[in-house]
């Protein structure tokens, strides 16, 4: 039975992918309620960046994923993740600015924020990791 079958399980990278797709929104929206609570300026290409790659890309490819379009979901969601890791981990932890994770005061928003960059790092991490080996296994498939 292959793995594009409808009546098949989805392969466990996908399934799993698709809990990190959740997670990385959840996460995304923290972090965003606490760039709003500080006001954090973004530049217009940073927002539109955030909405196209860091939001909409992994919620279309874990529509991909669960139409059993594996190879296009998988692809989607390796670009997407790893554009947002390096995005985010150019902003929040190398380039000195408002958005740098140093620049907040740690107290009660300021601690969700840092919490929240950090996870993001790790959520896109794991995203690119298991997006990788997807388009492995759906390549397999199409085989």
């Amino acid at each position: 039975m292959s793995v594009l079958d409808r009546s098949a399980p989805l392969p466990r990278e996908a399934s799993l992918a698709i809990g990190i797709i959740v997670l990385h929104l959840l996460v995304n929206l923290l972090h965003g309620a606490a760039h709003w609570h500080f006001g954090i300026p973004l530049a217009l290409w940073q927002q539109v960046f955030i909405v196209v790659v860091i939001f909409t890309a992994p919620l279309a490819a874990g529509g991909l994923l669960l139409a059993r379009r594996l190879r296009a979901g998988a692809w989607l969601l390796l670009v997407a993740m790893a554009g947002a890791l390096l995005f985010g981990v150019d902003f929040h932890f190398l380039l000195l600015g408002p958005d740098h994770v140093s620049t907040v005061d740690p107290q009660a928003w300021g601690f969700l924020f840092q919490i929240t960059a950090f996870l993001l790092a790790v959520t896109e991490a794991w995203g690119v990791s298991v997006s990788f080996r997807l388009v492995r296994v759906a390549g397999r498939a199409l085989r």
